[in-house]
């Protein structure tokens, strides 16, 4: 099998990851994006009355704002109404309402310290995107013993934060793993350092009297730089 960017694919998951890099898009980014739609979806359907769900949010589980807000607008788009989002919030914002309550007869220090404990909005949302990022990780060292694969990691445009993760991923792995990860970081670097290059230039070029010397290769380095910094999500997913 093999996906749309000519990638050796040998299921659903590495056609997406083929899918990715062919489209130009941070392979982990889009993994996490997945499963963060994923979540909101079944969440919006069958949350509020999911028993085990209710249960760990006795336990603190919550929801953090982006996921909240993103609770609210995937259910708003499959049923029109936001009624299993109000469920779920009222349910986090009871057992939340009740320890910060408790939490406020207490004096400074120990007001201090609960704070830092319960800091952590223990989001199963962003614990199932965290957790498919590092899957993805692992997948794409593994997919690295392809030469294909290599050559398409080290042009890819991952993002910053997600470079870290498979890198890091890679610092964990066998020797092999490691070497192979190398070669794709060194390719990497030079790929940044091109793009640090037009990014000198484009800001060198900003000013009134020299905007017209602005390259188009220097604006395509301007958006290629909030990608790299900010990850390149793709639209909105509402099938």
């Amino acid at each position: 099998m093999t996906g749309p960017a000519r990638l050796p694919a040998r299921d659903f998951g590495e056609i997406r990851l083929a899918e990715a890099l062919e489209r130009g898009l941070c392979p982990v980014c889009d993994a996490r994006q997945e499963a963060v739609y994923a979540a909101l979806r079944g969440l919006a359907r069958e949350g509020a009355t999911d028993r085990g769900l209710r249960a760990q949010m006795d336990d603190g589980l919550g929801f953090c704002q982006i996921h909240s807000v993103g609770l609210a607008r995937m259910e708003l788009l499959q049923t029109s109404s936001q009624l299993a989002t109000a469920v779920l919030l009222d349910a986090v914002l009871r057992r939340r309402l009740k320890a910060m309550k408790k939490a406020a007869r207490g004096d400074a220090s120990g007001q201090a310290r609960w704070l830092g404990e319960h800091a952590d909005q223990r989001c199963p949302v962003c614990a199932g995107a965290d957790e498919a990022a590092r899957t993805t990780a692992r997948r794409l060292l593994e997919l690295s013993a392809d030469a294909a694969w290599a050559r398409s990691l080290g042009a890819a445009e991952i993002c910053l934060a997600d470079l870290y993760v498979v890198w890091a991923a890679a610092a964990g792995a066998t020797k092999e793993v490691q070497a192979r990860w190398s070669a794709i970081v060194a390719v990497q670097l030079e790929r940044l350092e091109g793009l640090e290059t037009m990014l000198a230039e484009y800001a060198h070029n900003s000013t009134a009297d020299r905007r017209h010397l602005i390259t188009d290769e220097q604006q395509r380095a301007a958006a290629a730089s909030i990608r790299l910094f900010g990850g390149s999500p793709d639209r909105d997913r509402n099938r």
